[in-house]
């Protein structure tokens, strides 16, 4: 499992058996470069609103990410889809492009999906932050069902699976699927969600804050995150 977050470091990474990696979202400096992979995204705003890709793709060619996510639009696969023809053979030059399987719980959906796999894309991430009719966090046993069917059928097809934004219970729901699937694919994840204390425990050592003030307590909040939901 690939592991990525702003605060990820390769001790914390180690702690749970995971490769780490650092989640960068458009316009977000790059701290970490040494040795470690890098996910670029633009992010959940810019997939709800609309994203300027020209900036994007300046911001890839800056950085050059291990992988990129290709702008998507947000629970639209039409429009998803039409980005990634559009955008992908860009991002190629730069990154590794990642196909962003908008509304992939809906059958007719899943069926493109499955075909675009076989037409030649390698990489695909589920959205599991929020779907066109539920957060992720308000509904996590429909969002991980929804997860886990598609996840059996993309194992082993799916050269790269990643999962975008997970919700902390549904990531847990998924543990047993994921074990499975990184048997015959390389999987991965990534989360901004612990940047806000994921239990009182944490809010306590953080003297009754929910949010970080520097690395360190960002670091503290992610370990904490991912005790929670891997373990």
């Amino acid at each position: 499992m690939i592991i990525c977050a702003p605060d990820m470091t390769a001790e914390i990474a180690s702690r749970f058996g995971a490769e780490p990696c650092v989640l960068v979202t458009l316009g977000m400096r790059l701290r970490r470069q040494l040795m470690m992979k890098t996910l670029a995204d633009i992010g959940l705003a810019s997939a709800r609103r609309g994203a300027d890709v020209a900036m994007y793709v300046t911001y890839l060619r800056n950085i050059k990410p291990t992988w990129a996510i290709v702008p998507d639009r947000f629970a639209d696969f039409r429009a998803t889809l039409a980005s990634w023809f559009r955008y992908s053979p860009i991002i190629a030059k730069y990154s590794a492009p990642i196909f962003a399987a908008q509304e992939f719980y809906k059958p007719h959906v899943f069926d493109a999906i499955m075909e675009l796999l076989h037409m030649g894309v390698e990489r695909v991430a589920l959205p599991l932050r929020a779907h066109h009719d539920a957060t992720c966090a308000a509904r996590p046993r429909l969002c991980a069902e929804r997860a886990e069917r598609t996840l059996r059928a993309l194992c082993g097809v799916a050269q790269h699976i990643h999962l975008l934004g997970p919700a902390l219970r549904v990531l847990r729901s998924l543990r047993g699927v994921l074990a499975q699937c990184e048997k015959e694919s390389t999987t991965s994840l990534d989360t901004t969600s612990y940047r806000r204390a994921a239990n009182s425990e944490v809010k306590r050592q953080l003297g009754g804050r929910w949010m970080p003030r520097d690395s360190r307590e960002a670091e503290l909040m992610l370990e904490a995150w991912l005790r929670q939901a891997l373990l």
